[in-house]
């Protein structure tokens, strides 16, 4: 019995295989292993997916490099003012 891998690889699809799987599930084709690797495939599906809009990464990092910044700034200027006096 061949994997689902195999039969993926055989098919030449262009579809991803998480796409593929599904078209196939939907037609009633039986893949072999394809219960065990549903959550595999969840986790496949959702790789970009997070809680958060998408904005909130950009934010995020421009909020992390200011704050890099400041802290750059405020520590110079501590060291700075120690080798004036």
């Amino acid at each position: 019995m061949k994997s689902a891998n195999q039969l993926y690889k055989e098919s030449g699809t262009t579809l991803s295989f998480k796409d593929w799987i599904e078209r196939e599930k939907s037609k009633g084709v039986h893949i072999p292993n394809v219960e065990a690797n549903t959550e595999m495939l969840s986790l496949l599906g959702n790789e970009n997916k997070t809680d958060e809009p998408k904005g909130n990464h950009m934010v995020r990092n421009v909020l992390f490099v200011v704050g890099a910044v400041a802290l750059a700034y405020v520590g110079y200027r501590y060291i700075k003012s120690k080798n004036t006096q």
